[in-house]
């Protein structure tokens, strides 16, 4: 079976010996100081091979793909807002251009509609005539076939 260690205070309570607190801490700066020049030789012991430099090498590389490919990611994202963007102001562009169509064609709508238009229409369009009223219908200069005026009744 294993024996536990004593605790430092059960150990020192225990003893009789008697601690000066200032070659404690004279011995641990000692032997802290000995472990940073143990991993100083420990650091400086080991040269880079060249399979840790290929591995290294490596790493580098994989980070620069996985960083050009987030790069490339945001590219494409922000070429897809701006031209979003655009295709939005064209089509706002068009929208107020059918607007205007749009209310133009409702003025000449309420045009049409009215009596005094189909009127004008038919007259103009048609050469219809009321009754008991007389149409004269006159040559053009450029017609020289009908040389004189006709006259329905």
């Amino acid at each position: 079976m294993l024996k536990r260690k004593k605790r430092r205070s059960r150990e020192y309570k225990n003893s009789n010996q008697v601690i000066s607190i200032e070659e404690a801490r004279q011995e641990r700066k000692r032997k802290r100081a000995e472990a940073a020049k143990k991993n100083k030789i420990r650091k400086t012991k080991h040269p880079v091979t060249q399979r840790h430099a290929v591995k290294k090498a490596r790493h580098r590389m994989v980070y620069f793909f996985i960083t050009l490919f987030i790069i490339g990611i945001i590219g494409v994202s922000v070429f897809n807002i701006i031209n979003l963007k655009l295709t939005k102001a064209r089509v706002l562009e068009e929208q107020q251009e059918l607007l205007e169509q749009k209310a133009m064609l409702e003025s000449i709508y309420s045009r049409v509609s009215s009596p005094e238009y189909i009127e004008q229409q038919a007259r103009h369009q048609l050469k219809m005539i009321k009754p008991e009223e007389i149409l004269y219908v006159l040559p053009d200069k450029d017609d020289k076939e009908n040389k004189g005026g006709i006259v329905p009744n």
